[in-house]
């Protein structure tokens, strides 16, 4: 009896132990990627943008090396670099070219994507582009699903 009491707990310890061996590692993934994600923008050159606009500005990067988006009045498009340990290079194509009632932040907008951007950062659900330490842009993840 003691014989086949020995062999079952043998047999069980090493049951448990090729379980834990062969159990995966979870992959840490961001809610928000940076392509297929909506980012709407919070905060040009750490300074928080106001709220009321007809169409909240935004930019969308795709697989390609594309981005468009809107600026709050008008469209905008162009590609997009990423190299290594995060950089990010942009090259503005173009814009619409609607008058629109409050142009500033379109304006700035488009002065900022125009800037020697050194770096991006994922974190929790923003992106935030920098030039050396400065950041540029700060924008918040939606869901393209979400999205009206």
């Amino acid at each position: 009896m003691r014989k086949v009491i020995y062999s079952l707990t043998a047999i069980i310890l090493i049951l448990s132990c090729s379980c834990c061996k062969t159990s995966k590692k979870s992959v840490k993934t961001e809610k928000f990627p940076l392509v297929g994600t909506q980012w709407m923008l919070e905060a040009l050159e750490g300074e928080e943008i106001s709220k009321d606009f007809a169409l909240h500005p935004f930019i969308v990067f795709d697989s390609a090396g594309s981005f468009h988006g809107n600026l709050g009045c008008n469209t905008f498009f162009g590609t997009y670099e990423i190299s290594k340990k995060q950089k990010m290079k942009f090259q503005f194509d173009g814009a619409t070219k609607r008058l629109c009632s409050k142009m500033e932040v379109e304006r700035r907008f488009l002065t900022v994507l125009r800037r020697d951007v050194t770096r991006y950062e994922l974190k929790n659900d923003e992106l935030t582009i920098f030039s050396e330490n400065e950041e540029l842009m700060c924008f918040k993840g939606v869901n393209m699903d979400e999205v009206e």
